[in-house]
């Protein structure tokens, strides 16, 4: 899997290790630090090679599964003598019990294809493979988050996949959100099939709701509307207060798409090369949350937040609504110190959007073995390939009702989910190209001396704009 890279771009490899280790981290995107654990080397020592399997996923029953399944159709060949593909993923020990049941029962269905899986943390992932794409040698497959695509395929790391797709009838194309593959699109090609999509969602606490005696919220709640709820909802003081919103908005790569864009607004341009975030609509916008938090106190303060421990004011409790990805409702779902539900983010002046966000599994373009690639994430990632893994927020749609039954999140959520995905999720505002990381952090410090009211937001956000307005050269696409 050697492949020959130029002296630039070894550097521009070596400066995307540097600046987007933790990306993900910046914008809320909770999914990967969820999965950071510890490698998983010594989980997958205790498993029996014969009948992979515990208590959380017993062998039999897994078997029992994969025989139900039909898989999907493709006219790309098995190998005619055995080959090796390496799998770079990141995972924690329960899901990578899932992963070599999957990986035992997809060598049985392909004899000739041996599989060798990596898995590292998040945190820790990109330094890695950056390193290796460097040195020449990278695994045939990788887990990509959707901030790092754009980079990947601006330094040939990565494969397009389109003949590959053309020459496979059960691809099934309009079975994945439209708006969550422009994270692995380039020029009309797709580089990456989608590991999980998600939008966001309107969380909310029902015992506050029913304590406060007022009805949830709906579809036709506006922001305005949430916002005065919210006030309602505030109560307490200390360890004990309880914040009608979590979290306090800050800079984050889609802050656009859920605070921004509802009153005309943006943090960049929609081709991230223009900071926007001093534009008279997002100076107005973040203005209004930066009063709820120091006038009203109805947001945590980063004081109130070390108060709490750095415990989540939401997950413990002490919030009543809260915007985050579908993703958490696995979580939720077991949880029982209270009952909540979820319904659509609030309508602005400009409208209602809530940000399609995943990652995915990408082919190296150095790969020798292609077509092997291609045969495991396609099985991988098709509709039996989720049903069989059963994780939260999968991408391909037809798998998301029996996901859910399997995961004990209701019904009515999961079709709410399908349908903000097929209606107004998007990927427009979320910000991918190579400065994410970097704009993100030189904000955050920024807007967190307007969190300490020791600026004016319109102070902040003028300052964020001079301070990240010269990182974007690095967003202009060739």
């Amino acid at each position: 899997m050697d492949t020959n890279l130029s002296r630039r771009r070894i550097l521009a490899l070596a400066v995307a290790a540097a600046s987007m280790p933790v990306a993900a981290a910046c914008g809320g995107d909770t999914r990967q630090r969820k999965q950071a654990a510890a490698p998983v080397k010594t989980g997958i020592q205790a498993i029996d090679p014969d009948r992979p399997g515990n208590d959380t996923w017993p062998f039999a029953a897994a078997e029992s599964l994969n025989d139900s399944l039909t898989w999907p159709e493709t006219n790309v060949a098995d190998p005619a003598a055995k080959v090796v593909i390496t799998v770079a993923g990141t995972s924690d020990v329960i899901a990578e019990v899932r992963n070599t049941q999957f990986d035992y029962f997809f060598k049985k269905r392909h004899p000739t294809i041996e599989i060798k899986r990596e898995t590292s943390t998040f945190d820790g992932f990109l330094t890695k493979y950056m390193a290796q794409a460097a040195g020449g040698k990278l695994p045939d497959i990788m887990y990509n988050h959707y901030s790092w695509t754009q980079n990947f395929i601006s330094n040939d790391i990565v494969a397009p996949l389109d003949d590959y797709i053309a020459r496979s009838p059960g691809f099934a194309r309009d079975d994945l959100p439209e708006a969550g593959l422009a994270y692995f699109e380039r020029g009309g090609k797709l580089y990456g099939l989608p590991t999980d999509m998600a939008p966001k969602l309107l969380f909310y606490n029902k015992d506050r709701f029913d304590e406060a005696g007022l009805a949830y919220p709906d579809e036709t709640w506006t922001i305005e509307k949430m916002i005065e709820t919210a006030k309602k909802l505030t109560s307490g003081s200390g360890a004990t207060k309880v914040y009608g919103f979590s979290p306090t908005p800050q800079p984050a790569p889609d802050l656009s798409t859920v605070f921004l864009m509802p009153y005309g607004g943006r943090f960049l341009s929609a081709d991230e090369t223009q900071v926007q975030i001093n534009s008279p609509e997002a100076v107005k916008t973040m203005t209004m949350w930066l009063d709820l938090l120091l006038k009203d106190g109805v947001t945590p303060s980063l004081a109130e937040l070390q108060l709490l421990e750095k415990v989540d004011p939401w997950k413990s409790g002490h919030a009543a609504l809260h915007i985050n990805g579908a993703w958490i409702m696995t979580e939720l779902a077991k949880q029982k110190a209270f009952a909540w539900g979820a319904t659509h983010v609030p309508k602005g002046p400009g409208g209602r959007f809530s940000p399609a966000v995943g990652s995915a599994l990408v082919i190296t373009q150095g790969s020798r073995q292609k077509d092997a690639a291609w045969l495991y994430i396609y099985e991988y990632l098709s509709s039996p390939g989720y049903r069989f893994r059963q994780i939260s927020a999968p991408a391909r749609q037809s798998a998301w009702l029996p996901s859910a039954e399997a995961l004990g999140i209701p019904a009515d959520v999961a079709e709410l989910v399908k349908e903000i995905l097929a209606d107004y999720a998007t990927s427009d505002g979320v910000m991918r190209l190579p400065a994410t990381k970097k704009a993100v952090d030189a904000a955050k410090p920024i807007w967190e001396r307007a969190m300490l009211g020791k600026i004016d937001a319109k102070t902040a956000l003028d300052e964020i704009a001079a301070k990240v307005g010269p990182l974007l050269a690095e967003n202009t696409i060739a």
